[in-house]
Protein backbone atom coordinates (compact mmCIF):
# COMPACT_ATOMS: atom_id res chain seq x y z
CA UNK A 1 0.00 0.00 0.00
CA UNK A 2 1.22 3.47 -0.93
CA UNK A 3 0.22 6.29 1.48
CA UNK A 4 1.60 9.48 2.84
CA UNK A 5 3.07 10.20 6.41
CA UNK A 6 1.89 13.14 8.17
CA UNK A 7 5.74 14.79 7.89
CA UNK A 8 5.33 14.42 4.14
CA UNK A 9 2.16 16.14 3.99
CA UNK A 10 3.16 18.40 6.27
CA UNK A 11 6.22 19.67 4.10
CA UNK A 12 3.19 21.33 1.67
CA UNK A 13 1.32 22.83 4.25
CA UNK A 14 2.98 26.43 3.78
CA UNK A 15 0.90 26.84 0.40
CA UNK A 16 -2.38 26.13 1.55
CA UNK A 17 -5.75 27.32 0.25
CA UNK A 18 -7.48 28.44 3.20
CA UNK A 19 -4.41 29.59 5.20
CA UNK A 20 -5.16 32.75 7.67
CA UNK A 21 -8.63 32.11 8.09
CA UNK A 22 -9.96 30.82 11.16
CA UNK A 23 -13.05 29.05 12.29
CA UNK A 24 -15.20 28.29 15.32
CA UNK A 25 -16.59 24.59 15.36
CA UNK A 26 -19.66 24.40 17.90
CA UNK A 27 -22.38 22.07 18.52
CA UNK A 28 -20.91 18.27 17.62
CA UNK A 29 -22.03 15.61 15.64
CA UNK A 30 -21.16 15.05 12.16
CA UNK A 31 -22.10 17.82 10.39
CA UNK A 32 -20.56 20.31 11.80
CA UNK A 33 -17.19 18.10 12.22
CA UNK A 34 -17.03 17.40 8.70
CA UNK A 35 -17.50 20.85 7.74
CA UNK A 36 -14.46 21.96 10.05
CA UNK A 37 -12.49 19.14 8.32
CA UNK A 38 -13.22 20.51 4.75
CA UNK A 39 -11.87 23.57 6.13
CA UNK A 40 -9.41 22.46 8.55
CA UNK A 41 -7.80 20.63 5.86
CA UNK A 42 -6.99 23.15 2.90
CA UNK A 43 -5.09 25.05 5.77
CA UNK A 44 -7.80 26.48 7.84
CA UNK A 45 -7.15 26.79 11.50
CA UNK A 46 -10.10 25.52 12.90
CA UNK A 47 -11.13 25.55 16.77
CA UNK A 48 -13.50 22.78 17.91
CA UNK A 49 -15.36 23.87 20.92
CA UNK A 50 -16.31 20.45 23.06
CA UNK A 51 -17.98 19.73 26.24
CA UNK A 52 -15.87 19.06 29.09
CA UNK A 53 -16.76 15.46 28.48
CA UNK A 54 -16.31 15.92 24.88
CA UNK A 55 -18.24 15.88 21.90
CA UNK A 56 -20.54 13.00 20.58
CA UNK A 57 -18.43 11.98 17.69
CA UNK A 58 -15.81 10.48 20.32
CA UNK A 59 -18.08 8.26 22.15
CA UNK A 60 -18.99 6.71 17.91
CA UNK A 61 -18.05 3.52 16.78
CA UNK A 62 -15.92 2.36 14.95
CA UNK A 63 -13.74 1.64 17.46
CA UNK A 64 -10.54 -0.57 17.09
CA UNK A 65 -10.90 -4.22 18.58
CA UNK A 66 -14.21 -2.76 19.90
CA UNK A 67 -12.39 -1.15 22.62
CA UNK A 68 -14.53 2.25 23.29
CA UNK A 69 -12.27 5.31 24.12
CA UNK A 70 -12.67 8.92 23.77
CA UNK A 71 -9.43 9.56 21.62
CA UNK A 72 -10.12 6.00 19.91
CA UNK A 73 -13.27 6.64 17.52
CA UNK A 74 -12.84 6.10 14.12
CA UNK A 75 -15.27 8.67 13.36
CA UNK A 76 -13.14 11.71 15.77
CA UNK A 77 -9.99 10.57 14.01
CA UNK A 78 -11.31 11.12 10.54
CA UNK A 79 -13.52 14.22 11.25
CA UNK A 80 -11.21 15.83 13.84
CA UNK A 81 -7.90 15.44 11.73
CA UNK A 82 -6.41 19.24 11.86
CA UNK A 83 -8.20 20.66 14.04
CA UNK A 84 -7.48 22.25 18.07
CA UNK A 85 -9.73 21.15 20.85
CA UNK A 86 -10.58 23.32 23.19
CA UNK A 87 -12.90 22.72 25.98
CA UNK A 88 -15.53 24.93 27.61
CA UNK A 89 -18.37 24.87 29.92
CA UNK A 90 -21.33 26.88 28.15
CA UNK A 91 -23.55 26.51 30.59
CA UNK A 92 -21.37 28.70 32.51
CA UNK A 93 -21.27 32.89 32.30
CA UNK A 94 -17.38 32.41 31.69
CA UNK A 95 -17.84 30.11 29.22
CA UNK A 96 -20.27 31.91 27.78
CA UNK A 97 -18.55 35.24 27.52
CA UNK A 98 -15.16 33.11 26.34
CA UNK A 99 -16.90 31.72 23.75
CA UNK A 100 -18.17 35.08 22.20
CA UNK A 101 -14.49 36.35 22.63
CA UNK A 102 -13.35 33.45 20.60
CA UNK A 103 -16.07 33.69 18.02
CA UNK A 104 -15.19 37.86 17.45
CA UNK A 105 -11.08 36.67 16.86
CA UNK A 106 -12.53 33.84 14.49
CA UNK A 107 -14.87 35.91 12.29
CA UNK A 108 -16.40 32.65 11.14
CA UNK A 109 -18.68 30.27 13.67
CA UNK A 110 -19.59 26.72 12.28
CA UNK A 111 -22.53 25.72 14.37
CA UNK A 112 -24.70 22.64 14.72
CA UNK A 113 -26.37 23.59 17.91
CA UNK A 114 -29.75 23.62 17.94
CA UNK A 115 -31.19 27.11 17.51
CA UNK A 116 -33.19 26.86 20.71
CA UNK A 117 -29.94 26.13 22.64
CA UNK A 118 -28.25 29.25 20.91
CA UNK A 119 -31.11 31.42 22.21
CA UNK A 120 -31.11 30.38 25.60
CA UNK A 121 -27.40 30.69 26.07
CA UNK A 122 -27.64 34.32 24.07
CA UNK A 123 -24.90 32.75 21.32
CA UNK A 124 -27.36 33.25 18.27
CA UNK A 125 -25.67 35.07 14.92
CA UNK A 126 -28.04 38.21 16.50
CA UNK A 127 -26.30 38.22 19.51
CA UNK A 128 -22.52 37.72 18.70
CA UNK A 129 -22.75 39.78 15.50
CA UNK A 130 -23.60 42.71 17.89
CA UNK A 131 -20.52 42.92 19.12
CA UNK A 132 -18.89 42.31 15.88
CA UNK A 133 -20.32 42.92 12.72
CA UNK A 134 -18.36 41.20 10.67
CA UNK A 135 -18.51 37.93 11.91
CA UNK A 136 -20.51 34.85 9.88
CA UNK A 137 -22.30 32.26 10.92
CA UNK A 138 -23.12 29.13 9.34
CA UNK A 139 -26.32 27.56 11.34
CA UNK A 140 -26.68 23.58 10.29
CA UNK A 141 -30.28 22.65 10.81
CA UNK A 142 -32.76 19.57 9.81
CA UNK A 143 -35.59 21.19 9.15
CA UNK A 144 -34.20 25.21 8.80
CA UNK A 145 -34.89 28.08 10.88
CA UNK A 146 -38.45 30.36 10.86
CA UNK A 147 -40.26 26.93 10.40
CA UNK A 148 -43.31 25.50 12.31
CA UNK A 149 -40.21 22.39 12.22
CA UNK A 150 -37.74 24.49 13.61
CA UNK A 151 -38.19 23.29 16.92
CA UNK A 152 -38.31 19.62 15.94
CA UNK A 153 -34.67 17.26 17.08
CA UNK A 154 -33.91 14.89 14.27
CA UNK A 155 -30.78 13.16 12.79
CA UNK A 156 -30.35 11.44 9.32
CA UNK A 157 -32.90 8.82 9.32
CA UNK A 158 -35.95 11.73 9.71
CA UNK A 159 -33.96 13.67 7.03
CA UNK A 160 -34.11 11.00 4.07
CA UNK A 161 -37.50 10.39 5.06
CA UNK A 162 -38.63 14.13 4.83
CA UNK A 163 -36.61 15.06 1.98
CA UNK A 164 -38.79 12.50 -0.16
CA UNK A 165 -35.91 10.53 -1.18
CA UNK A 166 -36.59 7.61 0.54
CA UNK A 167 -39.56 7.28 -1.70
CA UNK A 168 -37.00 5.77 -4.06
CA UNK A 169 -34.87 3.85 -1.98
CA UNK A 170 -35.41 0.10 -1.26
CA UNK A 171 -37.66 -2.99 -2.47
CA UNK A 172 -40.76 -1.96 -3.45
CA UNK A 173 -42.67 -4.64 -1.88
CA UNK A 174 -40.79 -2.88 1.16
CA UNK A 175 -40.82 -0.38 4.06
CA UNK A 176 -38.42 2.39 2.49
CA UNK A 177 -34.82 2.62 3.44
CA UNK A 178 -32.70 5.76 4.62
CA UNK A 179 -29.61 7.17 2.95
CA UNK A 180 -26.88 5.25 4.56
CA UNK A 181 -23.45 6.48 6.50
CA UNK A 182 -25.21 9.24 7.81
CA UNK A 183 -24.82 10.62 4.00
CA UNK A 184 -27.42 13.83 5.30
CA UNK A 185 -25.08 14.52 7.74
CA UNK A 186 -21.92 14.70 4.82
CA UNK A 187 -24.26 16.63 3.30
CA UNK A 188 -25.17 18.84 5.72
CA UNK A 189 -21.19 19.40 6.65
CA UNK A 190 -20.60 19.83 2.48
CA UNK A 191 -22.93 22.83 2.53
CA UNK A 192 -21.79 24.11 5.45
CA UNK A 193 -18.14 24.10 4.23
CA UNK A 194 -19.44 26.08 0.87
CA UNK A 195 -21.54 28.33 2.82
CA UNK A 196 -18.41 29.45 5.01
CA UNK A 197 -16.37 30.26 2.58
CA UNK A 198 -19.17 32.48 0.53
CA UNK A 199 -19.82 34.30 3.27
CA UNK A 200 -15.85 35.23 3.86
CA UNK A 201 -15.99 36.12 0.57
CA UNK A 202 -18.75 38.57 0.23
CA UNK A 203 -17.48 40.09 4.09
CA UNK A 204 -14.15 40.70 2.63
CA UNK A 205 -16.06 42.93 0.04
CA UNK A 206 -18.42 44.54 2.34
CA UNK A 207 -17.09 44.45 5.70
CA UNK A 208 -20.36 43.07 6.84
CA UNK A 209 -21.10 39.65 8.36
CA UNK A 210 -23.91 37.19 7.92
CA UNK A 211 -25.83 34.24 8.88
CA UNK A 212 -26.31 31.23 6.16
CA UNK A 213 -28.76 28.77 7.65
CA UNK A 214 -29.12 25.93 6.46
CA UNK A 215 -31.32 22.84 5.95
CA UNK A 216 -30.20 19.14 5.39
CA UNK A 217 -33.45 18.35 4.44
CA UNK A 218 -33.83 21.01 1.77
CA UNK A 219 -30.26 19.83 0.53
CA UNK A 220 -31.33 16.08 0.27
CA UNK A 221 -34.07 17.18 -1.13
CA UNK A 222 -32.70 19.51 -4.15
CA UNK A 223 -29.37 17.91 -4.60
CA UNK A 224 -29.64 14.11 -4.25
CA UNK A 225 -33.90 13.61 -4.89
CA UNK A 226 -33.78 16.81 -7.02
CA UNK A 227 -34.73 14.57 -10.41
CA UNK A 228 -37.60 13.28 -8.59
CA UNK A 229 -38.92 16.47 -7.79
CA UNK A 230 -38.82 18.10 -10.63
CA UNK A 231 -40.30 15.12 -12.38
CA UNK A 232 -43.20 15.88 -10.01
CA UNK A 233 -43.10 19.33 -10.17
CA UNK A 234 -43.31 19.26 -14.11
CA UNK A 235 -45.00 16.43 -15.21
CA UNK A 236 -47.05 15.08 -11.84
CA UNK A 237 -45.07 11.73 -12.29
CA UNK A 238 -44.14 9.73 -9.14
CA UNK A 239 -41.80 6.98 -9.26
CA UNK A 240 -41.90 4.73 -5.82
CA UNK A 241 -38.96 2.06 -5.26
CA UNK A 242 -37.12 0.50 -8.07
CA UNK A 243 -35.60 -2.21 -6.00
CA UNK A 244 -32.56 -4.14 -7.95
CA UNK A 245 -34.60 -3.05 -11.36
CA UNK A 246 -34.96 0.72 -12.68
CA UNK A 247 -38.31 1.12 -14.44
CA UNK A 248 -36.87 2.70 -17.16
CA UNK A 249 -36.07 0.47 -19.63
CA UNK A 250 -34.38 -3.08 -19.83
CA UNK A 251 -31.64 -4.03 -18.53
CA UNK A 252 -30.92 -1.32 -15.86
CA UNK A 253 -30.31 -3.00 -13.12
CA UNK A 254 -28.15 -5.31 -9.83
CA UNK A 255 -27.42 -8.25 -11.41
CA UNK A 256 -26.35 -11.68 -8.87
CA UNK A 257 -22.50 -12.56 -9.76
CA UNK A 258 -20.51 -15.69 -8.55
CA UNK A 259 -19.51 -13.50 -5.72
CA UNK A 260 -21.63 -10.57 -5.34
CA UNK A 261 -23.59 -8.15 -7.78
CA UNK A 262 -22.79 -6.29 -10.56
CA UNK A 263 -24.97 -3.04 -12.24
CA UNK A 264 -25.90 -3.43 -15.97
CA UNK A 265 -27.03 -0.95 -17.71
CA UNK A 266 -27.31 -0.65 -21.59
CA UNK A 267 -29.20 2.22 -22.44
CA UNK A 268 -27.02 2.47 -25.95
CA UNK A 269 -27.85 -0.67 -28.38
CA UNK A 270 -24.49 -1.03 -29.46
CA UNK A 271 -23.50 -2.20 -25.74
CA UNK A 272 -26.55 -4.19 -25.75
CA UNK A 273 -25.31 -5.95 -28.85
CA UNK A 274 -22.19 -6.53 -27.69
CA UNK A 275 -23.52 -8.36 -24.54
CA UNK A 276 -25.35 -10.78 -26.54
CA UNK A 277 -22.33 -11.13 -28.84
CA UNK A 278 -20.78 -11.84 -25.60
CA UNK A 279 -23.08 -14.93 -24.53
CA UNK A 280 -22.78 -16.03 -28.22
CA UNK A 281 -25.81 -14.34 -29.79
CA UNK A 282 -28.74 -16.48 -28.45
CA UNK A 283 -31.48 -17.03 -29.91
CA UNK A 284 -33.58 -15.41 -27.50
CA UNK A 285 -32.56 -12.10 -27.90
CA UNK A 286 -35.18 -11.69 -30.83
CA UNK A 287 -38.08 -12.64 -27.91
CA UNK A 288 -40.72 -10.06 -29.17
CA UNK A 289 -40.56 -8.74 -25.58
CA UNK A 290 -37.04 -6.99 -26.33
CA UNK A 291 -37.69 -5.47 -28.93
CA UNK A 292 -38.69 -1.95 -27.19
CA UNK A 293 -36.49 -2.26 -24.54
CA UNK A 294 -38.07 1.26 -23.66
CA UNK A 295 -40.94 -1.18 -22.04
CA UNK A 296 -38.98 -4.13 -21.60
CA UNK A 297 -38.73 -3.37 -17.98
CA UNK A 298 -42.24 -4.63 -17.37
CA UNK A 299 -41.42 -8.69 -18.05
CA UNK A 300 -37.87 -8.15 -16.40
CA UNK A 301 -38.54 -11.05 -13.87
CA UNK A 302 -38.96 -13.58 -17.21
CA UNK A 303 -36.46 -12.01 -19.39
CA UNK A 304 -33.73 -11.83 -16.06
CA UNK A 305 -34.41 -15.86 -16.88
CA UNK A 306 -32.58 -15.80 -20.24
CA UNK A 307 -29.29 -14.06 -19.06
CA UNK A 308 -28.83 -13.78 -15.18
CA UNK A 309 -27.36 -17.76 -14.93
CA UNK A 310 -24.57 -16.61 -17.38
CA UNK A 311 -23.78 -14.01 -15.03
CA UNK A 312 -24.00 -16.14 -11.95
CA UNK A 313 -21.40 -18.16 -13.57
CA UNK A 314 -19.03 -15.76 -13.42
CA UNK A 315 -16.87 -13.71 -10.48
CA UNK A 316 -16.59 -9.74 -10.90
CA UNK A 317 -13.18 -9.46 -11.66
CA UNK A 318 -13.67 -12.09 -14.61
CA UNK A 319 -16.83 -9.91 -15.55
CA UNK A 320 -14.97 -6.72 -14.90
CA UNK A 321 -12.27 -8.03 -17.56
CA UNK A 322 -14.27 -9.22 -19.91
CA UNK A 323 -16.48 -6.07 -20.15
CA UNK A 324 -13.56 -3.84 -20.18
CA UNK A 325 -12.24 -5.84 -23.06
CA UNK A 326 -15.34 -5.24 -24.95
CA UNK A 327 -16.08 -1.48 -24.17
CA UNK A 328 -19.27 -2.18 -22.16
CA UNK A 329 -19.97 0.05 -19.34
CA UNK A 330 -20.99 -2.51 -16.53
CA UNK A 331 -19.59 -1.81 -12.88
CA UNK A 332 -19.41 -4.25 -10.23
CA UNK A 333 -21.00 -3.31 -6.75
CA UNK A 334 -17.76 -2.87 -4.23
CA UNK A 335 -18.23 -3.78 -0.83
CA UNK A 336 -16.39 -1.54 1.30
CA UNK A 337 -13.62 -3.40 2.18
CA UNK A 338 -13.47 -3.71 -1.63
CA UNK A 339 -12.97 -0.22 -2.01
CA UNK A 340 -10.68 0.37 1.14
CA UNK A 341 -7.97 -1.80 -0.69
CA UNK A 342 -8.69 -1.04 -3.95
CA UNK A 343 -5.64 -0.72 -6.82
CA UNK A 344 -7.32 2.79 -7.69
CA UNK A 345 -7.24 4.77 -4.62
CA UNK A 346 -3.42 3.05 -4.07
CA UNK A 347 -2.66 4.68 -7.08
CA UNK A 348 -3.98 8.02 -6.38
CA UNK A 349 -1.96 7.86 -3.28
CA UNK A 350 -5.51 8.74 -1.19
CA UNK A 351 -4.83 7.10 2.02
CA UNK A 352 -2.35 8.53 4.59
CA UNK A 353 -0.73 7.29 7.84
CA UNK A 354 -0.84 9.02 11.23
CA UNK A 355 0.51 9.23 14.44
CA UNK A 356 -1.67 9.04 17.45
CA UNK A 357 -0.78 8.90 21.09
CA UNK A 358 -3.47 6.44 21.20
CA UNK A 359 -2.11 3.94 19.07
CA UNK A 360 0.89 1.59 18.15
CA UNK A 361 0.74 2.18 14.97
CA UNK A 362 0.48 4.39 12.40
CA UNK A 363 -3.43 5.17 12.29
CA UNK A 364 -4.59 4.76 8.55
CA UNK A 365 -6.92 8.05 7.29
CA UNK A 366 -8.99 8.48 4.00
CA UNK A 367 -8.04 11.52 2.14
CA UNK A 368 -9.06 13.98 -0.25
CA UNK A 369 -11.19 13.40 -3.23
CA UNK A 370 -9.58 15.99 -5.14
CA UNK A 371 -6.53 17.26 -5.95
CA UNK A 372 -5.19 21.35 -6.13
CA UNK A 373 -1.81 21.11 -7.57
CA UNK A 374 -0.64 24.93 -6.44
CA UNK A 375 -2.75 24.51 -2.45
CA UNK A 376 -2.04 21.26 -1.95
CA UNK A 377 -4.76 19.00 0.72
CA UNK A 378 -2.88 18.22 3.85
CA UNK A 379 -2.81 16.85 7.16
CA UNK A 380 -0.65 18.88 9.56
CA UNK A 381 -1.75 17.22 12.61
CA UNK A 382 -3.50 14.34 13.96
CA UNK A 383 -7.01 14.38 15.54
CA UNK A 384 -6.21 16.13 19.03
CA UNK A 385 -7.05 14.96 22.17
CA UNK A 386 -9.81 15.99 24.67
CA UNK A 387 -9.09 19.51 25.41
CA UNK A 388 -5.68 19.23 24.01
CA UNK A 389 -5.59 23.35 23.07
CA UNK A 390 -7.82 24.65 25.73
CA UNK A 391 -4.96 26.62 27.31
CA UNK A 392 -2.90 27.65 23.75
CA UNK A 393 -6.36 28.72 22.38
CA UNK A 394 -7.55 30.84 25.32
CA UNK A 395 -4.16 32.42 25.81
CA UNK A 396 -4.65 33.94 22.56
CA UNK A 397 -7.67 35.91 23.58
CA UNK A 398 -5.67 37.41 26.83
CA UNK A 399 -6.48 34.62 29.30
CA UNK A 400 -3.82 34.00 31.90
CA UNK A 401 -2.23 31.04 33.68
CA UNK A 402 -4.03 31.98 37.13
CA UNK A 403 -7.31 32.55 35.32
CA UNK A 404 -6.82 29.22 33.42
CA UNK A 405 -5.97 27.49 36.78
CA UNK A 406 -8.88 28.88 37.71
CA UNK A 407 -11.43 27.86 35.43
CA UNK A 408 -9.80 24.44 35.70
CA UNK A 409 -10.87 23.97 39.08
CA UNK A 410 -14.02 25.08 38.39
CA UNK A 411 -15.16 22.40 35.47
CA UNK A 412 -15.42 25.35 32.69
CA UNK A 413 -12.34 23.82 30.96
Amino acid sequence: MTSRSASELGAVAQSAALSGMTVLEDGGGIAASYAGKLLADLGADVIKVERPGGDEVRRRPPFPSDAPGRERSGLHLFLDTNKRSLTLDLESVSGRRMYRELAHRCGTVITSRHVAEQRMLGLTWEDLSTESPELNQVSITVFGIDTQREGWHSESLIASLASGISYRIGDPDRAPLGLPYDAPQYQGGIHAAIAALLARRATRESGLGQHAWLSIVDIISNVMAGAGVAAFVFTGQSRGRAGTHMNAFYPWQVTPVADGYYEVITMVDRQWNRFMELMGDPDWQHDERLQNRWLAFQHADEIDAFWHPWMAERTKAELMELFGENHISFQPVHTIGEVAESEHLQARRFWAEVEHPGFDEPVRLPGAPYKLSESPWAIRRRAPLLGEHTAEVLSEVGIEAPEMARLRRSGII
